[in-house]
């Protein structure tokens, strides 16, 4: 099982694929605690899933395919 803190489907806003649907995996856990973090509401885990179950959540966004 994978700590998450959330995935949705939204516009890349950075790298070559700016502009395009993305569908975004945020992961929590994170201990570094940088001082510049924005998300610090990914400290704790908001549920748990399967890689599987990830990959089928995925899915549900067709026909978006680019996932960060």
């Amino acid at each position: 099982m994978i700590n998450l803190c959330e995935i949705f489907c939204s516009i890349q806003g950075e790298t070559t694929y700016a502009g395009y649907p993305c569908i975004f995996i945020r992961l929590a856990g994170c201990n570094l605690r940088c001082r510049y973090c924005d998300t610090t509401y990914s400290y704790e885990t908001s549920f748990r899933k399967s890689l599987s179950d990830i990959i089928d959540n995925c899915l549900s966004y067709h026909p978006v395919k680019i996932v960060t």
